[in-house]
């Protein structure tokens, strides 16, 4: 048998913000400018969307930006989680992303 024999050969492409899972949307891509000069914080359910971050360190940063607003649309005491994804293309050129890591952010009012 030969070697690799009908295995699908998958393409790491990099990593992605899976923001609400039981929706399955994503951060969507950054290239977005509405000349406002503020960043763009978008979200898509289309996988081909979505932001790609070349690293899982990168994804990790990018956390930050898209925490502070989804704590700010959770009410206090809400759980809010965001998924790293591994976003993977096979032989097919089907985009797909399994589980990485998970974090999990809790809002919570602070006193002034």
């Amino acid at each position: 048998m030969a070697k690799g024999f009908g295995v699908k050969p998958i393409k790491q492409l990099g990593y992605v913000l899976l923001l609400f899972p039981s929706a399955k949307a994503y951060a969507a891509r950054l290239d977005f400018d509405d000349g406002s000069g503020q960043e763009f914080i978008g979200v898509t359910n289309m996988l081909k969307e979505a932001q790609i971050w070349k690293t899982q360190k990168q994804a990790q940063e990018a956390v930050v930006k898209y925490a502070e607003f989804l704590i700010e649309q959770a009410s206090d005491g809400s759980e809010v989680r965001i998924n790293i994804r591994r976003l993977n293309r096979d032989s097919s050129g089907q985009l797909t992303d399994e589980p990485v890591e998970s974090l999990l952010l809790v809002s919570k009012d602070v006193p002034e």
